[in-house]
This record gives structure tokens, sequence and C-alpha cells, in this order.
């Protein structure tokens, strides 16, 4: 330091000679008396400023070379200077105590240790990684002499494979650890318009991007955009409503890796509530709650809906006169909370989403129509006309009087009492188009007036599905009051006519036409008399019960025997005897059971009359005797 500035003093004098010369010499002596008076020649950087004309453009006479000589040509260093950065951030001695001049042409102004040099810390730009290898070879990076003029981008010493396809800024998917060539592997594809979760991350980069060049623009808005659809449209293109990332058979989506996390009430809101359109395709936007709810209070407010509500709740607390605008809420419709009703509005004009049902309710206060299907679903899908009030009040939405106007004759009797679930059985739950209550869906137009198509077949398919043809909806219980046995192979005449049904016709189990089951037999009865009544004369005789009996009464009245080889003995007083006479009444020798008359009589008349003659004149009493009828005992 001390030695500069005796230079710089030594130096001042010179100056002052040299202006003298130099005014009496001229442009010669000035050279002459610059290479006297000069501590050397510059460097080559410098050179432009040989000669004592320039001396003072860096030297300041009696004051030798100040900073602020140097640093107003070299402005860069003094903008790093003053904001204390790079190298020079802790300078504070004179520029000339580093930087020595008059060394001549290849003198070195910048003298220091590239090996030991920070290029971190005094360079700003860290040289790690596979930029380590260059650390000590300024001139691989620094093709000017200035090292403040060399920028930190990579295309700079790299060539851009993507050809800018993906930007300037190749360290979102490069670093200096791994080679270019490996960069895959560090690759955070969440910065990517794609991320790539569950199964996606074991995809290969090639699978999708063919080159180096196709990082953009890659079609993935859809799944069928990479991947076959299996079911070939028959589900419709959104394979996410069903399947997810994880796997196939997935459907949970974590919402909170979007850009808009799902909080509070939006929790709880079906995806197809935002996602009209498949979320690879359309993007609902989020930035603020009008995009999706619309403006309960038409415009009053200014401010976004989040600068008064949350996404935890939306209860109003105002109290509002209802009868004021022509509807008052009364009965079943009185404190009913305002969103029953009045339901968040149409989505805005250039919202790309409905609004969730529940999410963030944007209430529609003007508009809303009286009509009953403005808040309640119509669960009749229109079968039964817009006017509800008809059968209904909001008092009770029950009906307490309908009149059908359909045949008079099948809607009275045993139909007439019942109630409308009776026929119109409710069938699956549907929501309401603007409340939360869940109601029936009950057809009641074309509803089937055939008797099975309510009432089980009790016959288990013994019969025709004609029930009419025996049943009325007048009779008590349905009784058969319309069947005529007539109509069958058995018609009941005498006795049979008063029988209950159940006297023959018995319940049972087993198979039927329609199954097994267990049912009043119709079908299938024998005719004959022995199928009901039991036979009293033990199989002695043929089982035709009607040669001798009828149904008007069992009791015989008479009977003529048909053997005629016997023709000669029913005469006279046989003719007229009783069938007790010879048919004594004696237990049946085939069964137990009570006495019933024996007809295995033989035709001798010892077997019924005492022998007088006590056998002397044989067993032929007919040769001597006759049946004479009680006139003719008389007569004769």
């Amino acid at each position: 330091m001390r030695a500069g500035t005796n230079m710089s003093r030594r130096g001042g004098r010179w100056l002052a000679i040299a202006a003298f010369v130099c005014a009496l010499g001229g442009a010669r002596a000035e050279a002459q008396l610059g290479q006297l008076v000069s501590p050397g020649e510059l460097t080559a950087p410098h050179a432009e400023l040989e000669g004592l004309r320039n001396c003072e453009k860096c030297h300041e006479p009696g004051q030798g070379t100040p900073a602020a000589k140097c640093l107003a040509c070299h402005k860069p260093v003094a903008e790093r200077i003053a904001a204390r950065r790079g190298v020079h951030r802790d300078v504070t001695t004179e520029c000339a105590s580093c930087h020595v001049e008059h060394t001549g042409r290849g003198g070195e102004l910048r003298p220091f240790d590239t090996h030991g040099f920070d290029h971190a810390l005094d360079a700003g730009y860290p040289l790690d990684g596979k930029h380590a290898a260059v650390a000590g070879d300024c001139a691989k990076c620094h093709k000017a002499r200035s090292f403040l003029t060399a920028k930190t981008t990579c295309q700079t010493c790299h060539e851009d494979v993507h050809k800018a396809a993906l930007g300037a800024s190749c360290e979102r998917c490069h670093s200096t650890r791994d080679a270019f060539k490996d960069a895959r592997m560090g690759f955070d594809h969440a910065t990517a318009a794609f991320p790539l979760l569950g199964a996606h991350q074991r995809v290969a980069c090639e699978k999708c991007h063919t080159d180096v060049t196709t990082f953009k623009n890659v079609a993935f808005a859809a799944c069928g955009s990479c991947h076959r659809d299996p079911h070939e449209s028959d589900f419709g293109a959104t394979c996410a409503r069903c399947h997810g990332n994880e796997t196939w058979r997935t459907t949970k989506v974590d919402h909170q890796q979007t850009d808009f996390p799902l909080e509070g009430l939006h929790a709880r809101v079906a995806c197809a509530a935002c996602h009209k359109q498949p979320a690879m395709d359309v993007k609902p936007p989020s930035a603020t709650c009008a995009t999706c709810h619309a403006d309960p209070h038409r415009g009053t407010f200014t401010k976004d809906c989040g600068a008064c509500h949350t996404v935890r709740g939306f209860d109003a607390a105002a109290p509002f006169d209802h009868a004021a605008i022509g509807y008052p809420l009364v009965d079943e419709h009185a404190g009913l909370a305002c969103e029953k009703c009045h339901k968040p509005a149409a989505r805005p004009s250039g919202a790309r989403s409905a609004a969730p049902a529940r999410a963030m309710p944007a209430l529609d206060f003007k508009g809303l129509k009286q009509a009953c299907a403005s808040c309640h679903a119509d669960v009749h899908r229109g079968e039964l006309g817009a006017e509800c009030a008809t059968c209904h009040t909001p008092k009770t939405f029950g009906v307490t009087s309908f009149a059908h106007h359909g045949p008079a004759g099948f809607y009275a009797g045993q139909h007439a009492g019942l109630a409308c679930a009776k026929c119109h059985v409710p069938a699956t739950l549907e929501r309401p188009v603007r409340t939360t209550e869940p109601v029936f869906n009950v057809r009641f137009k074309a509803a089937k007036t055939a008797c099975a198509s309510c009432h089980e077949d009790v016959h288990l398919g013994q019969v025709g599905p004609d029930c009419e043809t025996c049943h009325t909806v007048a009779a008590p219980r349905f009784e058969p009051v319309k069947f005529a046995h007539d109509t069958t192979a058995f018609a009941l005449t005498g006795k049979h006519v008063p029988l209950a049904c159940v006297a023959c016709h018995k319940k049972e189990t087993g198979a039927f036409p329609a199954g097994e089951g267990t049912a009043v037999r119709l079908n299938g009865l024998g005719t004959q008399c022995v199928s009901c009544h039991a036979d009293a004369h033990r199989g002695q005789i043929a089982l035709r019960c009607e040669d001798c009996h009828s149904t008007t009464t069992f009791a015989l009245k008479g009977y003529r025997h048909r053997n005629r080889a016997l023709a000669d003995f029913f005469v006279g007083a046989h003719a007229a005897a009783a069938c007790d006479q010879c048919h004594e009444r004696t237990v049946a020798p085939v069964a137990d059971g009570p006495p019933t008359m024996n007809f295995g009589v033989t035709a001798t008349c010892t077997s019924c009359h005492t022998d007088p003659h006590r056998g002397a004149m044989g067993s032929d009493c007919i040769r001597c005797h006759k049946p004479l009828a009680p006139a003719e005992r008389i007569a004769s």
C-alpha cells in the first residue's frame, strides 16, 4: 500500500512535468516523455489508455489511483460492491492494491487462485455435481474476458434437446447431481400438468413421451387417451366414475392433492356435483365462490362470499315474514329452514361446473315458483297432472279422500276400504328435486287390475288366472260365491248341495301345478262314493253305490234282486220281505267296525226257516211248499 502511495506521489510530480514538456515539445516529445515517466506498459485490457493524455483517466494528481476512477468504468463491479455480493463483497481497499497495472501487455489484472476460489460463495453459482469437474478451468464457461457477463442459464452451455418445448427452466427436471439421461429418476411429475398418482408412477417415461420433444401436449384428458376401453363405450368415457389411479378397483380420490382441497361442507359433496364433465377434460374454476355458487343477494354485496362465509356453514339467522310475498307458510311448511325451498340457483354464466347440492349454498330468494313441483319431486312422474292440491294439502301430504274413476265394480266391496299402499306399492326411494326428504316412487296410472297382480295364487296353479270366474270383491273374504259345481265333472245334487267346500276339498301340503306348497286340493279328487264315504258293506258287494242309493237319501227304499237263477225264489212272501228279514246285521268278517248286513246268505229255505220235519222230508222244501203272499195265504 505504501509503495503504491509513493508511486502515486512520484507519478503526480512526473505528470506535472510531463504536462509542461508536452506543452513545449508537441506529440513526439509527449511520447518520449510518456516512456520516461510511465512505470511500465499497460496490460492488454487497458492498452487503449496508453499515453500521457490518458493518465488522469485513472490517476488523480497527488492521490494515486482512487477506486472511484476504476469503478466509474467497471460499473458491474461497483454494483456488486454496493450490494455486498460476490468476490468484492468485503472490499475496503483501493482497487490498485489487488489489480496492479503497468505490468506489460501480457500482465494479469485478476490474480487469484482458481483452485481455492469458492464459486458458490463468491460468484453466487455453486459448481456442484457434474459441474464440479470444470471448477478449475474457468475458460470452459467464461468465454469472454469478463466473468460477470456469463449467464447461469443452462442454454448458455448446453443444447436444448427439447427445442424450447418445455421452457427455459431446465432445473425443473434436471439437476447437476445426475447425468441428463438420468433426469427421469429425479423429475417431480407433480409439477407437470398431469401428476403421476398410484399405478401411473410405475409407468416408464417412454410409454407416454415417445421422444425428447414430446413432453408437452401429450393427451391425458381422458383415460381413453392411453388406455383401451375394455367396455367398448358401454359405460361412457368417464372411467373415473368407477376407477381410480391406485387400482382399477378404487373410486377414492384425494382431493387434497389438487388445487382445491375439499374442506368443511365441501368434503361431503358428491364428485358429480362439481365435476359435470370428466375431471381430466374440464377443471372446475375455484378462484372465488361465485364461480360455483350463485349470488343469493343479487349483487348487494360486492365482496366475495369468503369475506363473510366459510365452508363450514352458511346458516342464516334473519327472520322473514313469508306472508309479505303472498305465500304464507302454514301447517307443514311453517318453521322450515330457508334452504329447504330456496336452493342454490343456476350456476353463473361462464361457470364450468354447477354448484354442489349442499356444499356452498347460493340461495335463490327471487323467482321461486309456488307450484308444489318446484320444491317437491313428482313421485307420480306426471301421471296425475301438476295440481297436487287435488289430493294433498300442506297440513298433511297423506291422501284423505280420493274417488277412483275406473270400473265401479272393481273399487267396491272388499276393495273399497283398502289403503292406497295396498295396491299402489311404494317402490325405490328417490330424492326430491328441491328437498332433502326421501319420498316414495309409486305408480298410479296403468296399474294392473288382474287379481294376480296383487293377490297370491292360493290354488297354486290348479285353476286358471281368471279369478273372477269364482270370486267377487263383494263377497266377504273373497268367498267363491260365483262358482258353480255344475260346470265340473261332478255336479252337486241331493245331500251334496248344502255341503261346505271343505267337507270334500281338504288343505294339504304336496306337489301342485305351480310347485310344492300347501293349498286346498281342488283337482284330482275321485268321484266315486267311497272317495268320501266309508263302505258300509265292507266290500261284500260291488262299489257302485248308485245302483242302490241316491244323493237325495242314502236310505234304501227298494231293491230288486237281479239274480235270474233265483227268479222263482223272489215271489210271494219273499218278494215283500224286508231286507233285514234275510240279511241280518252281523259283524262283517272283512274288517272291524259297526255291525252291517250280511249279504252272503244262501238261497235255501232252511237258511231262514225252521224245518218242522226235522229233515225227514229232505232239504228241497219247494217240492211241497211255495212262498205265498199274505193275501194268498188267507185265500187258501
